[in-house]
């Protein structure tokens, strides 16, 4: 299944009919489908050399391939795509007999089309697991490189031991104790770094440490001695790892000094700085951790979705600096209430997450919610002198031994509390798998409502945030945003209703409203300033439209625009999954004398190798990487990275959601071109910034 959340459909049949009908079959269960029809096997190894499908269903009998030939065709391409056997009824095939032929499985046209569907949903999630774990593997050994070359670089002292044993040392290692070359200490014991008089106390702690079944890391603090007799004081910090697959300890080895401070680095790296309470980054660490532990049946644990209910009309009667104080204190009141081991989190603008432990009885968690619930709604915030109270929705998920990972059990929470604000909000909802799944088709077709309401009554409206030179350049560049507002004037943000959109295949027809109405503003703009540029996005479905830059075309003459002036951005891992459309999309949009970005750039495996098919004139690099640049020393150094591959390139780079001074001001260190965030300003239905203020 493609990022976007597609299923790419690969039909193998002389009858167009009965394609329909197996792709409404799949719709109808609400799976968003993208099929395409062959008939012969010319057509047929066209397709699996153009395009990675999820799904192949092949009729059984054709008259230029049929099932078998298809299989044939398909392993000899070496492609894991299950193939599903597709035969009339009258045919006299068993299923072993397909089996042994290699599909996937067999269905009859004639019958029950939940047969279909269940198989389908059955293979599509096997393949998504293969996927995944094809991706982790790839993972893993790129993070061991990578480990390996971090080990080698780091500014703390670290070493590898087994069984009492050396196994690795990294320089700074080796020079703190007075050794010159790794084969010195190889098979050395630890105990030889240790002075004498510490021996006993460190015995003491390596027996207590290996018999620990938990992988919790322990430090000890003692006199490490040198080749030449001296001593000096440090701490000796415990970690289980391996190495080439061989269990052994991690020893991270720091001064008292530097144990201060990187405790203090570490608070800092996991706090929401407006709350004080655990920012969103940390507590997805935590639930990994808690999700792992559900998943070996050790405990049950549940996971607490709270948004604040109306909260952007408290932000426009307040402003921004006065609802700040109203989140600082629903956070206090969340904080009262939950005590250790619990966690509770920042999660976004206005929605807190609590991680709740040992969570075996579902009805103690549902009180312990709704405790939370009436205490919010209890409390009086006093701002500038006016007394403010609101209230929170609560959605509720358990997390056991079925959990898969930390993005459904966020999406399930999300859901449960989005059914509390359906209805009214101030309340708390277990997430119930089959009603809400239900509740969620339900919005979805709601949320088609408005958008088709929006295309065809100009509900929708732009808004710009400025992308701004760090090195003397004053064009005035803004990225265009897409916003709605509902029947209360409430703004609405695409991540809201994007995801039904695409559902239901709006995403083209709302990305050509966007470009339609870019256009317009740039166009009436023009008069004023012809240094104004438009960044515009393009979601991956669009890709797929053959008419698009044709008609992208059209627009520009129309509006009398020079294509100078207009840059398409492209999600990175949108332009990876539509590859061969992406790269024709590109060379089409650069004839035009346009340019592109790949947006959210460097949070993929394989960024850097990507450039080679995607010929973007910018790169943006993913928010995840800005957003906690100050106290990430890892971040800082991918980011640096970027920045340097992409100038070789001759390639410009963005960085957005840049939020503070110190972000800034390391960014301005590392070269990177532009910047992007709220820290500048936030976005706006008005092209009010000053550009020459930053030259």
């Amino acid at each position: 299944m493609g990022s976007d959340n597609t299923l790419h459909l690969l039909i193998v049949d002389e009858s167009s009919n009965d394609a329909e009908s197996m792709t409404n079959i799949l719709r109808n269960i609400g799976m968003a489908v993208r099929a395409t029809r062959v008939e012969d096997d010319e057509d047929f190894e066209t397709a699996l050399k153009e395009q990675n499908w999820d799904i192949i269903i092949a009729a059984d009998k054709l008259s230029y391939i049929n099932a078998y030939k298809a299989i044939e065709l398909l392993q000899k391409s070496n492609k894991d795509i299950p193939l599903i056997v597709a035969a009339n009824g009258a045919d006299n095939i068993s299923v072993s007999e397909a089996l042994k032929a290699g599909a996937a499985d067999l269905i009859s046209k004639d019958e029950e089309p939940e047969h279909l569907q269940y198989v389908v949903q059955r293979e599509f999630r096997a393949l998504n697991d293969r996927r995944k774990l094809r991706t982790f593997n790839k993972s893993m050994r790129e993070s061991e490189k990578r480990c390996r070359s971090l080990l080698d670089s780091s500014r703390d002292a670290i070493t590898y031991v087994h069984e009492g044993m050396h196994l690795y040392a990294n320089s700074v290692y080796m020079e703190m104790f007075g050794y010159d070359d790794i084969e010195e200490i190889e098979g050395m014991p630890i105990m030889d770094m240790v002075s004498p008089d510490d021996h006993e106390a460190f015995k003491k702690f390596l027996r207590k440490f290996s018999k620990n079944d938990e992988e919790i890391q322990g430090d000890i603090e003692v006199s490490g001695m040198r080749t030449d007799g001296s001593n000096f004081n440090a701490v000796m910090e415990f970690t289980p790892a391996s190495i080439d697959g061989e269990s052994c300890t991690q020893i991270i080895i720091r001064t008292a000094s530097d144990k201060e401070l990187q405790n203090q680095l570490n608070i800092l790296s996991q706090q929401d700085l407006l709350t004080g309470i655990y920012n969103r980054q940390h507590f997805m660490e935590l639930l990994e951790t808690a999700i792992s532990k559900a998943n070996t049946g050790s405990e049950n644990n549940a996971l607490l979705y709270i948004e604040i209910d109306d909260f952007i009309n408290i932000k426009q009667n307040l402003g921004l600096a006065a609802s700040d104080l109203v989140l600082s204190d629903v956070a206090k009141v969340i904080s009262g209430i939950v005590e250790a081991p619990d966690i509770v989190a920042r999660f976004s603008d206005h929605c807190f997450t609590v991680l709740i432990n040992n969570a075996d009885n579902i009805n103690d968690v549902e009180n312990y919610a709704d405790t939370i619930r009436q205490t919010i709604e209890d409390h009086i915030s006093d701002v500038a002198g006016r007394s403010v109270t609101t209230t929170c929705s609560i959605g509720i998920c358990p997390i056991g031994e079925s959990t898969n990972n930390t993005h459904d059990i966020i999406s399930r929470a999300d859901l449960a509390c989005s059914i509390v604000k359906d209805n009214g909000g101030n309340s708390v909802h277990m997430h119930n798998p089959i009603a809400d799944e239900q509740a969620g088709k339900e919005r979805n077709a709601n949320w088609v409502e408005v958008i088709n309401h929006a295309l065809s009554e100009d509900k929708f409206f732009l808004a710009f945030q400025p992308i701004v030179s760090l090195h003397g350049d004053t064009c005035e560049n803004y990225e265009v945003l897409l916003r709605l507002r509902d029947e209360n004037n409430n703004e609405i943000l695409p991540e809201q209703f994007f995801p039904a959109a695409d559902h239901a295949e709006l995403l083209p027809s709302i990305d050509r409203w966007v470009i339609e109405n870019a256009f317009q503003r740039l166009s009436a703009e023009q008069p004023n300033s012809n240094q104004t540029k438009f960044f515009i996005k393009l979601t991956g479905a669009s890709l797929c439209d053959n008419t698009l830059l044709p008609w992208i075309s059209e627009q520009i003459k129309e509006h009398r625009l020079s294509g100078d002036s207009i840059i398409f951005e492209l999600d990175e891992a949108s332009a990876v999954m539509h590859l061969s459309q992406a790269k024709t999309f590109i060379n089409g949009i650069k004839q035009l004398n346009c340019q592109i970005v790949l947006d959210h750039f460097g949070s993929g495996l394989n960024s850097i190798k990507n450039l080679k098919h995607l010929d973007a004139n910018y790169l943006k690099i993913d928010g995840s990487l800005i957003n906690s640049l100050a106290h990430d020393e890892q971040h800082q150094e991918t980011v640096q990275s970027i920045i340097q591959t992409a100038h070789s390139m001759g390639k410009l780079t963005i960085a957005e959601f840049v939020q503070d001074a110190n972000s800034l001001a390391l960014l301005w260190q590392f070269g990177v071109n532009y910047i992007q965030g709220h820290f500048l300003q936030e976005p706006s239905t008005v092209l009010d910034y000053d550009f020459t203020s930053d030259d």
